[in-house]
């Protein structure tokens, strides 16, 4: 009898440590559930909201079109960047230069300042659409990259105005090839705000100051090729547009990488402005305000080569011209150069950091046939950091 009650008694035991064990277990698992869920949600809140400082500086050495040497420390560069992912198709992009003008313009509303302010919409794995201020679709390997990442940009990208409240259609029926429809404004302010009173030129504004781009970014054999192609329409007045074409394509090898831009564009109306400020005293003269049918082209081929990990060389070479076909004095009256060497080094490989030091050069020759344009040559060299920081 005292052997069964021992027996009886020592498995009461067993099953109460059991039955504790498996309470304790419960608890751990919902515990370790409970953290699971936690740390998933951070990393989710964390996709949603992510914030950068663009930075680019540097203490810089040049010669101005005087020929007069300078030096001085530069902010070339500051934008502030929000992005991130709502949900797994809904996400938006906000990126604020703090260099740069902050009135609202007269057509779109919008800052200068304010490169973009837009949404988006993954319709499917193959579909996306945005809407909002945003970059438009020109393509080309330097017009793509990141702002902080140029030292000098050719003239025809740094006068044009890319940043434009719009709509924009992105397909990829394959893998590594995208087609982008887009249309957005021509301008962020109204035709008399850019342009001013035109009618002593017979140019009036249009209801419809749009541009129309189809782009294509491919990749091709494992990547080592890439294109980004464009050509659109801009309507700048009533029965007077742009077109413009941009071929850009890089061979992306494993410790080698050469791009090579062409762009191209046909002004009704001098959009770019670049021949209409060079032949002010021209158009002053003759009461015009502005060049009709300018051409400008631009062509831009830049070699990288990393002959160590963090270290990366380059060359960069730019050829432009510009020409007003109706207007024989400036008829191809402008030519320009530019020619880059630099190394940039990368301290840290969970860093977006570069150290760079680049020499930049350009040339401004134009036609004979212009007495008031004279040749001139500007020289720059640069020792800085450019800084993508993730402060969020």
């Amino acid at each position: 009898m005292i052997l069964i009650k021992k027996i009886f008694s020592t498995a009461g035991l067993l099953s109460a440590f059991l039955l504790s064990a498996q309470v304790t277990n419960a608890a751990d698992d919902s515990e370790h559930h409970q953290l699971l869920d936690r740390v998933n949600n951070l990393e989710r809140q964390n996709g949603k909201f992510n914030f950068y400082f663009n930075y680019q500086g540097s203490f810089d050495g040049y010669t101005d079109q005087q020929k007069d040497f300078n030096a001085n420390f530069k902010s070339h560069q500051l934008r502030l960047e929000v992005k991130g992912d709502l949900t797994d198709k809904l996400f938006y992009r906000f990126r604020h230069r703090l260099n740069k003008g902050t009135a609202a313009q007269s057509l779109d509303n919008l800052a200068k300042a304010t490169d973009m302010l837009y949404v988006g919409y993954h319709l499917n794995d193959k579909s996306t659409f945005i809407l909002g201020k945003q970059c438009q679709a020109w393509g080309g390997f330097e017009f793509d990259l990141n702002p902080i990442d140029i030292y000098e940009y050719s003239d025809m990208i740094e006068n044009m105005d890319n940043f434009m409240m719009g709509a924009t259609y992105q397909y990829a029926p394959v893998k590594n090839q995208e087609f982008v429809l887009q249309v957005t404004n021509a301008s962020n302010n109204k035709f008399a705000d850019e342009y001013g009173d035109m009618s002593a030129q017979g140019i009036k504004e249009t209801k419809s100051p749009l541009t129309y781009i189809f782009n294509w970014n491919g990749s091709m054999f494992n990547n080592k090729w890439q294109t980004r192609w464009s050509y659109g329409v801009q309507t700048l007045a009533d029965q007077k547009y742009s077109q413009m074409l941009v071929i850009g394509n890089k061979l992306n090898l494993t410790k080698f990488q050469a791009a090579f831009d062409y762009m191209k564009a046909n002004d009704q109306l001098d959009r770019l402005k670049i021949a209409s400020t060079d032949g002010a005293a021209y158009l002053s003269d003759h009461g015009l305000k502005y060049f009709e049918d300018v051409d400008y082209n631009t062509f831009i081929l830049k070699t990288e080569y990393q002959p160590a990990e963090k270290w990366n060389v380059f060359l960069k070479g730019m050829y432009e011209t510009a020409s007003v076909k109706n207007v024989p004095e400036y008829k191809n009256y402008r030519t320009s150069y530019g020619y880059f060497a630099g190394t940039e080094f990368a301290p840290f490989s969970d860093q977006d950091l570069k150290i760079f030091l680049v020499y930049v050069g350009r040339s401004y020759n134009f036609s004979d046939k212009l007495a008031n344009l004279k040749d001139y040559s500007t020289n720059r060299v640069s020792l800085g950091i450019i800084y993508r920081i993730k402060a969020f």
